[in-house]
């Protein structure tokens, strides 16, 4: 299976060929250049959230979040698993760090920025891409999939499209259509059939611990500036966006073998998000979480950043600690429009 022999280009050399010298390449040369720009003693520093990960390899070595998860990332591509990559979505040096992971050397990728309902638009791109980047492309896919209409348009995607295409490997729908997702926010758990709640995994609960603080995140994300009695519906969409990605993992590993999912931090969630619905479908299937996380002001503790579910374990498996993006306080905007 080309999965098995598939790993990504700074994972190319065996597991003790780097010992505890810090890599050079692609990826970790914009970690380094975070390390001395960014002013924060985390930036370009990568954390082992969940501790069982850490690799005897590892041990007493000066990197050992680096070399823990390079070893994580090739036993998940070999096994025909689904590398989980959160980001914020308004940071462009996020997809600058994305950019650079090397997406020949994975078999495919899931992104949430492009909605199911273009899954069979895709699939012809691909097939008439004939797998060769020419000059033009991007343009070619972004009018196929209309990113302008998308609501993407206002964050710069076209480093990481452009990676993927160079690197030659397809993209697959992830989330749900605007129309829809809105539809479901409204109209709650009625919105959707029995039939499809049972085929994404809907008709488990994920319990009243993981409701209640996916409640509460909503309203915090929203800055307190939505009705109570809205929060229900808003949370089921949710649970419905997650469902709905892990269903486009699962097309795209059965299709491709293995797969690099590019979403927002919420969603490569352990606790309740991609990965809950993955393990109720297919609990043998490998995952791994790593979120891109903006560092804090005065904020130095490395574990203080991790989420954590209700009982207070590791949401995610690593992560990656990078510069803050500039941007005007959403609440003021959000909180003017409340009516009092």
């Amino acid at each position: 299976m080309r999965a098995f022999t598939l790993i990504l280009s700074f994972l190319l050399l065996p597991a003790n060929a780097f010992a505890c010298e810090y890599p050079k390449g692609p990826v970790f040369n914009l970690l380094a250049e975070w390390t001395k720009t960014c002013g924060h003693p985390l930036c370009g520093k990568i954390h082992i959230a969940e501790p069982s990960r850490l690799k005897e390899s590892a041990k007493g070595c000066d990197a050992p979040g680096w070399i823990s998860m390079r070893e994580d990332i090739r036993a998940t591509v070999v096994a025909g698993g689904a590398v989980m990559f959160g980001e914020v979505h308004d940071n462009p040096m996020h997809r600058d760090l994305q950019s650079r992971l090397g997406m020949s050397n994975f078999t495919s990728v899931v992104m949430e920025q492009v909605t199911n309902d273009k899954s069979a638009i895709l699939d012809t791109f691909w097939r008439d891409t004939s797998k060769n980047y020419k000059d033009g492309d991007l343009d070619k896919l972004k009018t196929a999939v209309d990113w302008a209409n998308g609501g993407w348009s206002k964050y710069n995607y076209d480093p990481l499209l452009l990676a993927i295409l160079k690197g030659a490997q397809p993209i697959f729908a992830g989330d749900a259509p605007l129309e829809t997702v809105k539809a479901v926010a409204k109209g709650g758990e009625a919105a959707i059939s029995a039939e499809e709640k049972v085929r994404l995994a809907l008709d488990k609960p994920l319990g009243e611990k993981h409701d209640a603080a996916s409640l509460g995140e909503i309203e915090i994300a929203h800055c307190n500036a939505v009705p109570k009695e809205a929060l229900g519906g808003m949370a089921y969409a949710q649970r419905f966006r997650d469902a709905t990605l892990a269903d486009g993992v699962m097309t795209a590993i059965a299709k491709r073998g293995s797969t690099l999912l590019i979403a927002g931090n919420n969603h490569v969630r352990k606790d309740r998000g991609v990965a809950w619905y993955l393990g109720q479908r297919k609990p043998d299937m490998k995952t791994l979480s790593i979120q891109l996380i903006e560092v804090e002001e005065g904020k130095t503790d490395p574990a203080a950043y991790a989420p954590l579910d209700p009982d207070g374990k590791p949401a995610a498996d690593y992560v990656i600690f990078t510069p803050r993006a500039e941007r005007a306080d959403p609440c003021e905007a959000m909180k003017a429009k409340k009516p009092e």
